[in-house]
């Protein structure tokens, strides 16, 4: 992983969740009650001006907003259930403003929540008074992936290699180098029970370099995170069996629209050449 200390694509996927409340309550597909305290009225008032005349779907971003709130849906249905099974703690790999730990039925768990400092702060300055205070299972783990040992970090911070664990991944892959996940991936193999879990989301490789991500990777660029990595979704679970992981599932953008957009979401525009993939630590 690298550092990201100024979130930029964090509030953008917080815009996407606040925007989501803005529906009436039975067509929620994840509910955030905190989201509106990462953005800004007028953005949320600008994005549904979008939506409304169609623009955002035009160029491709309602979409990939739709992925996003799907994932967010998807991955909190993980969460919840590893939580009730059997999981011991919980990891959140460039947690960003993600308020999951802080609405979820996961309290009887630790959650550390691995960022860089600069992300963290600005996380909490912006939950103050509004998740005050903030769980006591949740922990701030700083770091600085350019300078710091996640390892020994997240030691200090409680973390026990020896219990099975759950590893939120979310949002970050598509940004890294093919090394980076390559050693991300490592530690979770090395540094887990067996029985541990993996859970994130990826981009094909093929509509990445085609033209289908273009308007995506126009707005990450405009952010200051470029998107350098995909991988061909059908050697996903050969991929990670490789490097330590069995039990493999993956998902696509349009399973996940047949799964939670249905009723008065159904037909709400869903992105293809992504999809989100769980697998198990041997």
């Amino acid at each position: 992983m690298r550092s990201r200390p100024f979130a930029s694509t964090a509030r953008g996927v917080a815009l996407v969740r606040a925007l989501e409340m803005t529906r009436p309550a039975a067509e929620r597909v994840a509910s955030d009650p905190h989201a509106a305290s990462f953005t800004q009225p007028l953005s949320v008032l600008g994005m549904r001006t979008m939506m409304a005349t169609g623009l955002s779907n035009l160029m491709g971003i309602e979409a990939m907003m739709n992925f996003a709130i799907a994932r967010e849906r998807h991955i909190g249905d993980i969460m919840k259930r590893e939580a009730a099974g059997d999981a011991r703690q919980i990891v959140i790999l460039g947690a960003g403003f993600d308020t999951r730990a802080y609405r979820l039925p996961v309290a009887g768990l630790p959650v550390f929540e691995v960022d860089h400092p600069v992300t963290q702060a600005q996380k909490r300055q912006a939950l103050r008074g509004v998740v005050d205070p903030l769980p006591s299972n949740v922990v701030f783990v700083p770091v600085d992936f350019d300078r710091d040992d996640l390892g020994q970090q997240l030691a200090l911070a409680g973390y026990d290699a020896h219990k099975r664990a759950l590893f939120v991944w979310q949002g970050v892959t598509m940004y890294l180098t093919p090394q980076g996940i390559d050693h991300t991936l490592a530690f979770i193999a090395g540094h887990s029970a067996p029985g541990s879990s993996v859970v994130f989301d990826f981009m094909d490789s093929a509509a990445l370099e085609g033209g289908a991500m273009s308007s995506l990777k126009f707005f990450t660029r405009a952010l200051g995170e470029a998107i350098t990595f995909g991988i061909d979704a059908a050697e996903i679970g050969p991929f990670l069996e490789h490097r330590g992981f069995t039990g493999v599932e993956c998902i696509d953008g349009p399973m996940l629209a047949r799964i939670y957009f249905t009723g008065g979401n159904a037909g709400r525009p869903m992105a293809t050449g992504v999809g989100i993939v769980s697998a198990v630590v041997r």
